[in-house]
């Protein structure tokens, strides 16, 4: 590894010989960021320290007043999966160099696999899951558990870890949770936990988070409520004012 770009900084060494890592970073609906730090708290993960560079975006994140570093790792043995969970977004020219180093620190753990969590803008309320993978025989793997991502692009973070993982030969998949808009979205989390749930049999259960969405559904609406109450009543005449062309 980079140390110049990535510094790996932990409290205690992993103690699964060949995990699977998962990583979760901020993106499209916070789908990544949201199922893998719910996994980690629903099965209680134990803290094996933390990534640092000076490519993330400098701040430092509180958690009841004391500082916790904003890009996490995460073990649970029993699973054989270790998490990699991020509040913080990587800048897309950083995205290259911290990709490659994130999948260097994986082959030098002799990680098996590696799965990305990630959103996808799709103009529905279905909340599917679309799965790709680094090497088609993991195709088989998935086409029963997910819809497959048949043609598009992967940006961002995530695009560059699976781009390293082909070039590497790391078997990988990457699950898009599907939501409609850019605003967080526990139910499409609530998706793709579900699908990792098939593929992997990590048996965690969705109910709190479903609870959790509810709840910022209701907020959300009535947010929107009170912003149309607070609307002007003449603001309709504003386009007879300032017409629109086109």
């Amino acid at each position: 590894m980079d140390k110049d770009i990535v510094q790996v900084i932990l409290e205690r060494e992993p103690s699964i010989k060949n995990p699977i890592l998962i990583e979760g970073f901020p993106g499209i609906g916070l789908v990544g960021n949201i199922a893998s730090q719910y996994i980690v708290n629903e099965l209680k993960m134990t803290y094996l320290g933390a990534m640092s560079s000076k490519y993330f975006p400098p701040l430092a994140v509180l958690l009841g007043g004391v500082v916790n570093m904003p890009v996490r790792i995460y073990e649970d043995a029993n699973l054989g999966i270790l998490i990699l969970t991020a509040d913080v977004p990587v800048h897309p020219l950083a995205s290259y160099d911290i990709g490659k180093e994130i999948v260097s620190w994986a082959e030098s753990i002799n990680a098996k696999e590696m799965v990305c969590l990630a959103g996808i803008t799709v103009m529905s309320d279905e909340h599917r899951v679309f799965g790709a993978v680094s090497k088609k025989e993991l195709l088989e793997k998935i086409k029963d558990m997910t819809e497959i991502f048949e043609l598009g692009t992967i940006t961002g973070i995530t695009g560059s870890i699976m781009n390293e993982c082909r070039i590497r030969n790391l078997p990988a998949i990457c699950l898009l949770g599907e939501t409609a808009s850019a605003e967080p979205d526990p139910r499409a989390a609530i998706a793709a936990i579900e699908t990792l749930n098939r593929i992997y049999g990590l048996g965690v259960s969705t109910a709190k988070l479903a609870e959790q969405a509810q709840q910022i559904e209701v907020q959300m609406a009535q947010l929107a409520q009170q912003m149309r109450a607070a609307q002007p009543e003449e603001q309709p005449k504003m386009a007879k004012e300032f017409p629109m062309y086109g």
